[in-house]
């Protein structure tokens, strides 16, 4: 434990943490996926995330050796929502400290409900629906000939993933055992729907738009491409979408390896004419 880690302790009336401190958390968490194990996955991180808070909390030696144990459980969520729960963790921490009868399990119990919820939106929400989005976006901006497509992309991610983990520290510190309670409603459950529901929609529409797929294939008067829009326009981007996921998701393919197998069928497909330049 370094000293700049050592801070000072209150001992006169209830502890209440500053707001400098809820700022050196959320810090902490944009290092969260640095620290990830297969016993325990992100436990270290979280962790290392509450050292802050437990220092601040706690005087007694023995107190900051229990509570950085009883954050050594399993953990495992999505980075960008985990910052709700370390929010509610911060909190926690705040009234035991102050005297309230908050075991170890009720608190590692809280962590655990929220993971599943928290997780699912995070991915629907972040990873399925606003990064599609501003790749898209970028991927557009590269297409017309812009150089600013790759800046956008990675000046948007990280400016909106780095607002949203100090805001969901904080609102998660705010709101304490009551967001737990609102999950236990049901609440988080529909949110989760709702957020996979849109991740879905938002993914159809990038495919549509963006994957610029066609056949040039043509028999006697008959011209197969029309034949396909007739059927269900965009037939062929759906297709390579279904092929890309199935090889993802069914076959464990890497990312590298898919893109590779796609740039070798998309030269053949072409020189075949099964598959034509999208101007």
């Amino acid at each position: 434990m370094s000293k700049n880690d050592e801070i000072e302790y209150q001992e006169n009336g209830p502890i209440k943490l500053p707001k400098k401190i809820l700022n050196k958390v959320s810090r902490r968490i944009l290092l969260f996926e640095n620290s990830v194990n297969y016993e325990r996955m992100q436990s270290l991180a979280f962790t290392y995330t509450m050292i802050p808070v437990i220092n601040f909390l706690y005087s007694n030696k023995k107190e900051r050796a229990d509570a950085l144990q009883r954050h050594l459980e399993f953990f495992n969520s999505n980075v960008t929502t985990a910052s709700l729960i370390v929010g509610v963790s911060t909190a926690m921490e705040e009234e035991k400290a102050n005297g309230k009868e908050i075991s170890d399990e009720s608190i590692n119990s809280v962590k655990s409900g929220l993971m599943g919820p928290a997780s699912g939106i995070g991915d629907a929400l972040f990873w399925g629906s606003f990064v599609p989005i501003v790749g898209g976006i970028a991927a557009t901006m590269g297409e017309d000939g812009s150089s600013l497509g790759p800046i956008f992309h990675t000046v948007a991610r990280l400016s909106v993933y780095v607002a949203i983990v100090f805001l969901f520290v904080k609102f998660g510190y705010n709101q304490g055992i009551n967001l737990f309670q609102h999950a236990g409603g049901g609440a988080l459950d529909k949110i989760t729907s709702g957020a996979k529901v849109l991740a879905a929609i938002v993914i159809g529409g990038l495919v549509a738009s963006l994957v610029n797929a066609q056949t040039g294939l043509s028999f006697t008067e008959v011209n197969v491409q029309e034949v396909l829009d007739d059927i269900l326009p965009n037939l062929i981007p759906l297709g390579v979408f279904i092929f890309i996921f199935f090889l993802l998701n069914k076959r464990k393919w890497s990312p590298i390896t898919v893109i590779l197998a796609l740039f070798i069928l998309g030269i053949g497909a072409t020189y075949f004419n099964i598959l034509e330049v999208v101007e």
